[in-house]
Formats: C-alpha cells, structure tokens, sequence
C-alpha cells in the first residue's frame, strides 16, 4: 500500500508554548485531522499521562464513574495508547457518529467523539506524529501513514502570546527558560534545521 498522509491542524497556544520550550508541554490538546486532499476526518483530543493523572483523585469516589477511573488506572500502568469513546443517543437532536469505523456500543451506535490517551507524560510534535499515525492504522485502515503538524503559531507568535499571558495573570519577567536536547531535536525536524542553528534561532528569540 502506498504512503498515506493525514494532516493534523492544532488548537491553542499552550501547545506551542510546549514545543518551543517555553513552559512545561501541555498535558491535552484537541486536534483536527484531514486527508492530504483536504477532505476532513474529524476531531479528536489528545491526552497525555500528566493530565489524566491528575483526574484520578477526583474520579476515586464517584460509582458513576467507576469504568471511566478503572480505564484511567489501567492506561496509567503500562506504555501504549488507549482510546475512550462516546456515544450519542439515537434520540439526540444533534445526533452524530464518526464517518469511519469504530467500535460501536450496545445500541450499534458508533462514538461521536475519540479520546487518544497517550503513553508521553506531555504532548509535543512526536506525541502527535506517533497518536495519529497509530490512529490512522487502527481507525481509517491507513498502515504507512505520514502525519504532518501544521505548523500554525510561529515561535514568534507562541512568544508574544506567551508573554501577555504572563503579564494577565501578574508575571513580571518569564521564567528561565533552557532548551533541552530533546526540545532542540524535535524542533530539528519540524523546522528543517539542524541543530545549532535550532538553538540558535530558539536563545535569539528569547
């Protein structure tokens, strides 16, 4: 089978904030999913190991919650991606089943929407490379799958952003920011830079 590509569009700026190493990666993102000619798969929200962590105190003592918590400490175990599904009802007004095939509940139905729980502890270019290229095998039966981040917040944008953001909630200066290895090289290869002249782009910014 020939090379598939599925292109990813992001959502927030805390996403790039991140990436480009100016804070902590975040811990969930929602994504936006396309074929390369354009047409949409749909959504999907993005977990990492840190967000779903923090869940679980609040989870332990809700019995309505009870399959929900027992996933959560399962996927938290071990490290690959898990998936949690939901479903509309058939009387819903705005009734809706994703357009690929997914596991369907009781009633037939397929799921609305798709969480992609991810074995990283926080979500960077990788994370997305490696969730959706699993995703595009298990849902839509794609097996070399090429995902492609767009890369829609500059570092320039993710900068300004970042800074008012600081300055909103009473920051006066940013944090100190350090550029790990990992951080460099992921960015490597989104940019189509080598190394040093990743890190030097990334200590001009700042």
């Amino acid at each position: 089978m020939n090379q598939q590509k599925i292109i990813v569009k992001t959502e927030s700026s805390n996403l790039w904030w991140g990436v480009y190493g100016l804070t902590e990666k975040t811990g969930w993102e929602d994504i936006e999913l396309f074929y390369e000619s354009g047409e949409r798969v749909g959504y999907v929200c993005l977990n990492a190991k840190s967000y779903l962590r923090s869940s679980l105190v609040s989870l332990e003592n809700k019995p309505d919650e009870k399959d929900f918590y027992e996933a959560l400490q399962s996927y938290l175990t071990d490290n690959k991606c898990h998936y949690w599904f939901y479903y509309n009802k058939k009387e819903d007004e705005h009734f809706f089943e994703v357009p690929y095939e997914a596991p369907r509940n009781e009633e037939g139905i397929k799921p609305c929407f798709i969480d992609i729980w991810h074995s990283d502890e926080g979500i960077g270019i990788q994370t997305i490379e490696s969730a959706v290229a699993e995703f595009a095998d298990k849902f839509l039966k794609i097996k070399d799958c090429l995902v492609e981040v767009k890369h829609d917040v500059t570092l320039e944008e993710a900068l300004v952003s970042f800074k008012e953001n600081e300055e909103r909630f009473g920051g006066k200066s940013p944090h100190e920011i350090i550029f790990s290895e990992e951080l460099v090289t992921e960015l490597s290869g989104l940019w189509k830079m080598n190394n040093n002249d990743v890190l030097k782009k990334l200590k001009e910014s700042i």
